[in-house]
């Protein structure tokens, strides 16, 4: 590792040899692109194990291959992106995992008046141990998970018109495929469906009501406990930003009512909001801030968590060929049905170095800290990790 960033440090001072990061695409005709790339990640983890109690650290390697294809134009036009996550522990083989996810994106215009999009992602992942279901309880090896996501959604009304009404539909499925004595009862469906409202107020800023409902079903009602199937309704208001040189955005408040078919477990209503902001001071340098809050299902104990999230990343290129990532988050979870409040920190720093159009090095640090009301030490610790990354791509 030493001598990988003793390396690197010699690179920069190779002025001459650099270039902006720009991965090409291979024209395949008939207006389809392909767009491959390549991550391999090499580094330290000194809490494998997400715990306070019984620690374990193991240096590591990481695979991930990427595709990107782009089918059609503007007009209409899908997008077909593959990833494939594979790490390896070198002190820690248990630890290994391989994931997949496809996500397929399309978009079609009829008129200037009619547009639909859709969205598929299939995800075959992992939860690591001590997180998810396996919070208290240490599994010997990371929880697997089988997801499925699908959203259409279609909007009326000119891009450039005063007014444009939309509706959308979605389903979610989460199944768990391994340690099912236990993860049977947190397979789930979701079945959402909502409709948005934007009224032109400027050049470039739009009002925006927002309103959703989504119905949560489990399958399995373990024994001795309440069922967990909910249904969440919110309304939001806001103004959305569009896109522009220096600026783009959304921030929308309102209330959220979650109701649970069990009269044991107890309501909620409730403040909520959806922030995304993008602001870009020059053209080498961006800031993005992201918040919600919003109630979530537990993966272990207690009927929902009110959950209030702040992010916040920093891009700035100091020259053509090199710059800085700073990121910071911090995520409040207050559990309802459980005595339990936790804090989660987060710290990230990198240096992105683009020593070709093709090459991108990017060494960095992160920070995780966890703190909870609840003294236990599954709740309470934190966890270092830094290493390097290298992208390579056409």
């Amino acid at each position: 590792m030493r001598k990988s960033v003793g390396w690197l440090l010699g690179a920069w001072a190779s002025a001459g040899l650099a270039a902006e990061f720009e991965p090409a695409r291979v024209d395949l005709g008939e207006g389809i692109r392909m767009e491959p790339r390549i991550g391999l990640e090499y580094g330290y983890d000194d809490n494998l194990l997400h715990s306070g109690a019984d620690t374990l650290d193991s240096q590591y390697l990481r695979v991930l291959p990427e595709v990107r294809v782009l089918f059609g134009r503007r007009i209409s036009h899908l997008r077909v992106d593959y990833l494939l996550d594979s790490t390896t522990y070198f002190d820690s083989s248990d630890d290994n995992y391989l994931d997949h996810t496809l996500d397929l994106t399309g978009h079609h215009e009829f008129t200037a008046r009619h547009r639909v999009d859709a969205n598929y992602e299939f995800h075959k992942g992992h939860q690591a141990r001590g997180t998810g279901i396996a919070e208290f309880d240490q599994t010997d090896e990371p929880v697997e998970f089988t997801s499925h996501d699908v959203t259409g959604a279609y909007e009326f009304g000119a891009l450039s018109a005063r007014m444009q009404i939309g509706g959308n539909l979605g389903y979610y499925q989460r199944t768990y495929d391994n340690f099912r004595e236990r993860s049977q009862y947190r397979d789930h469906d979701k079945f959402r469906y909502g409709a948005t409202f934007k009224w032109r107020m400027g050049a470039r800023t739009r009002l925006l009501l927002d309103l959703s409902e989504t119905d949560t079903s489990y399958d399995r009602v373990e024994p001795g406990e309440l069922a967990r199937d909910s249904k969440v309704t919110r309304g939001l208001v806001g103004l959305i930003w569009e896109a522009s040189a220096q600026s783009e955005g959304r921030a929308a408040f309102g209330i959220e009512d979650k109701r649970f078919d069990d009269s044991g477990r107890e309501d909620f209503t409730g403040f909520a909001w959806d922030i995304a902001f993008t602001w870009r001071p020059t053209s080498y340098s961006t800031v993005d801030l992201i918040s919600a809050r919003e109630t979530k299902d537990p993966f272990t104990d207690g009927d929902y968590v009110e959950e209030s999230r702040y992010e916040i990343t920093w891009e700035h290129f100091w020259q053509t060929r090199w710059g800085t990532s700073l990121g910071a988050s911090y995520t409040d979870k207050d559990y309802t049905g459980d005595d339990r409040e936790d804090e989660i920190t987060r710290l990230r720093l990198g240096v992105i170095y683009d020593f070709r159009r093709w090459l991108r090095f990017e060494p960095y640090y992160s920070y995780r800290d966890n703190s909870s009301t609840r003294d236990d030490p599954e709740l309470n610790y934190d966890k270092n990790q830094y290493g390097l990354m290298i992208t390579v791509a056409l």
